[in-house]
């Protein structure tokens, strides 16, 4: 965190919440007066940045804070930015493959045939959508 008199000038708070921190509000108060009390005065006398990478899990939760915190600057990307075109369709590739990936999560499966049926049809699948990194899962 700091060596000698040289203290950060960056720091990355990454994904700091679960889901069961952000249920819980108290949870939420002893994160949020950790970064204010010992993150944010990591920098010493000297200017720190501080960027937080996070998913918003829930209203109220640390991100949410952060997001209405006028004192933070916040940009979100979402990272589906169009969902394809036949995702609610019953008779859809799309509902053929969640009832494959929901049978194997109730019997604790590993997720393989889903995975294999996704691979087949993945050009039918995604068609129409728009990610933020199509590079992400190539």
């Amino acid at each position: 965190m700091k060596h000698g008199k040289m203290r950060p000038t960056c720091v990355l708070l990454d994904d700091l919440q679960t889901t069961e921190t952000a249920e819980n509000p108290e949870q939420v108060e002893k994160l949020m007066a950790l970064i204010r009390k010992d993150v944010m005065n990591l920098g010493g006398k000297e200017r720190l940045s501080i960027l937080q990478t996070a998913t918003p899990i829930q209203p109220e939760d640390l991100v949410d804070k952060f997001k209405n915190d006028i004192n933070w600057k916040t940009t979100i990307f979402k990272a589906v930015e169009k969902f394809p075109k036949d995702l609610k369709s019953k008779d859809s590739l799309w509902a053929q493959y969640f009832k494959l990936f929901d049978a194997e999560s109730i019997t604790g499966q590993e997720h393989r045939e889903s995975l294999e049926f996704y691979r087949k049809h993945r050009a039918e699948m995604d068609e129409g959508a728009e990610v933020f990194n199509p590079y992400r899962f190539s």
